[in-house]
């Protein structure tokens, strides 16, 4: 008992510590993204410059996993002569695709891999037109969901016509299994790694730290899991 209200304490004064940081869309430093994670998972320095210049701007991440893959496409609309795709990928197994050793580099196991590339104005136009057929800008988020960092899940935060959006998916939901956007970025990005795909069981994966360490609460391999719940304008790290 002693050693959960501990984890509750620390849990509460980390939950305050990184609602106070705010990100600026870069997360190779692991400490700044420790500290930024959830502000950039909410897109706030698309919202910042949303509300500046009104560029066309899209951050798509894909959680397979908090610990197993995490996919990041940042899409910059007005970027000529063609859309740019810059593709991010978190995930353990990162030997797979290390390009130097990590003796050479030993801050490589930390950062995700990084590439950049072009999306075609078809490619483009059918992530826009099928975010907009999903709800993203259209239909509020599903404010007070909480999504475990183990479970299967797209957030979408974006700037369109000078406005600022955020929307969230979550496995097993039929507008999950219903989004066209994905099969389009994976086609498009060159990062070579592939995709983590969500489970076939239909189960949602949850968490409850009142619960104890069991099912659900307790993963095969021991780690800790947190919960980020849906607000208006992004995520937030609760209990």
């Amino acid at each position: 008992m002693r050693r959960q209200a501990l984890s509750l304490a620390l849990a509460t004064v980390l939950t305050g510590l990184i609602a106070g940081c705010t990100s600026n869309g870069e997360i190779d430093n692991p400490v700044q993204r420790r500290a930024t994670w959830f502000s950039f998972l909410s897109g706030d320095d698309i919202a910042a410059e949303c509300e500046a210049s009104g560029r066309e701007r899209y951050r798509l991440t894909y959680i397979a996993d908090r610990e197993i893959q995490v996919r990041i496409y940042d899409i910059d609309a007005d970027m000529p002569p063609k859309p740019q795709l810059r593709t991010r990928v978190m995930q353990v197994a990162a030997s797979e695709w290390f390009p130097l050793p990590v003796l050479e580099d030993p801050s490589r196991p930390f950062r995700p891999y990084d590439t950049v590339t072009t999306l075609s104005e078809a490619d483009m136009t059918a992530i826009r037109d099928d975010l907009l057929n999903a709800g993203w800008s259209t239909q509020p988020p599903p404010i007070g969901r909480k999504i475990a960092s183990h479970s299967y899940a797209w957030l979408v935060a974006g700037c369109r016509d000078g406005a600022f959006s955020f929307q969230v998916w979550e496995y097993p939901d039929a507008e999950f299994d219903a989004l066209a956007f994905p099969a389009v970025l994976f086609a498009a990005e060159n990062s070579g790694i592939d995709v983590v795909p969500p489970p076939t069981d239909g189960e949602r994966r949850t968490f409850d730290r009142f619960m104890g360490r069991t099912g659900d609460n307790m993963p095969s391999d021991g780690r800790e899991l947190y919960n980020m719940q849906v607000v208006p304008r992004g995520v937030i790290l609760v209990n």
